[in-house]
C-alpha cells in the first residue's frame, strides 16, 4: 500500500508527463523505459528506439502499429540529478483510429528503477482530439484517461470519466490538468508510471503531452520549484 497525504490543496491544471526522484543520499537510479499498448483492434508491433545521453538519461522514439491505428511517442528520462535532486520522464503521445468503427487503447509508459522515500511527486496533463471522420466524433475514458503510478499502483488520476464530442474534421481541446506537492511515503521498488485509457471513434486522434516527477521531500523553497517544473518543461516543449 501506498501512503499518500496532500501537502497542500491539490492544483488541477493541465500539464505533461514526467517524475522527479527522491532521496538526497540514492536518488532515482534509473534504468531506462518500458513501454506497453493494448487495443481492442488486436495485437499490434512495438518498436522503439533507445538513446542513452548519460548514465542516468535516456531519449525513447518509437510507436506501436497494428491494423489501421498506431500509436507514437517520443519520450525522455531524466535519472538523478545530483545539481537539482530530481528527476523525471516526460513526452508527447499520438494515438490514432484509422479504422471504420471505435477503437479501446491502454498505453503505458514506464520509468524503471528504484528511489528512496519519502517522495513529494508532481505531474501533468494536457491534449488534443481532433476528429478526422465526417460523422461526429468522440472521445471517451470509463474511470482515468490519464493516471501516475508507482509500482503498479496509482497515485493520482485526471480527466476521469472524460467525454469529449467533435464535429466532423473539428480540433477539440482537453484542456490542461495538475497536481503538485504530493506526498508519497513508499520508496519506488521497480518503476514509476504513465498511463492512457481511452476509447476513440473511427477517424479520431487523441494527443497529449504529459509529466511525472519525483523528488526527496524538500524545503518550501524546492517545493515551490517542483510545482512549478512540469509546467516550465511543458511550455519549452511548445
Amino acid at each position: 500500500m501506498i501512503g499518500l497525504k496532500n501537502k497542500n490543496n491539490l492544483v488541477f491544471i493541465l500539464g505533461v508527463t514526467g517524475f522527479i526522484s527522491s532521496a538526497t543520499s540514492a536518488g532515482f537510479t534509473s534504468s531506462g523505459a518500458s513501454f506497453s499498448v493494448t487495443s481492442s483492434v488486436g495485437s499490434g508491433t512495438i518498436q522503439n528506439i533507445s538513446t542513452q545521453i548519460t548514465p542516468t538519461s535516456w531519449s525513447n522514439n518509437g510507436g506501436w502499429t497494428a491494423t489501421n491505428t498506431s500509436v507514437t511517442w517520443v519520450n525522455n528520462i531524466q535519472g538523478w540529478n545530483p545539481q537539482t535532486l530530481s528527476g523525471f520522464t516526460n513526452g508527447n503521445i499520438v494515438i490514432r483510429n484509422n479504422t471504420s468503427t471505435a477503437q479501446d487503447f491502454s498505453v503505458m509508459i514506464a520509468m524503471n528503477g528504484m528511489a528512496t522515500g519519502p517522495l513529494v511527486a508532481s505531474g501533468s496533463v494536457g491534449g488534443q482530439f481532433v476528429n478526422g471522420s465526417a460523422s461526429l466524433g468522440s472521445l471517451t475514458s470509463t474511470g482515468a484517461l490519464w493516471s501516475a503510478g508507482i509500482d503498479n499502483v496509482t497515485v493520482n488520476s485526471q480527466l476521469n470519466n472524460a467525454l469529449f464530442f467533435a464535429q466532423p474534421f473539428q480540433v477539440v481541446s482537453l484542456g490542461n490538468f495538475n497536481f503538485s506537492n504530493l506526498e508519497i511515503a513508499n520508496s519506488i521498488t521497480n518503476q514509476a508510471s504513465i498511463g492512457f485509457s481511452l476509447r476513440l471513434s473511427a477517424g479520431g486522434e487523441a494527443s497529449f503531452t504529459s509529466v511525472f516527477a519525483f523528488q526527496t521531500v524538500p524545503g518550501p523553497a524546492s517545493i515551490a520549484l517542483i510545482g512549478f517544473l512540469p509546467i516550465l518543461r511543458s511550455r519549452r516543449r511548445r
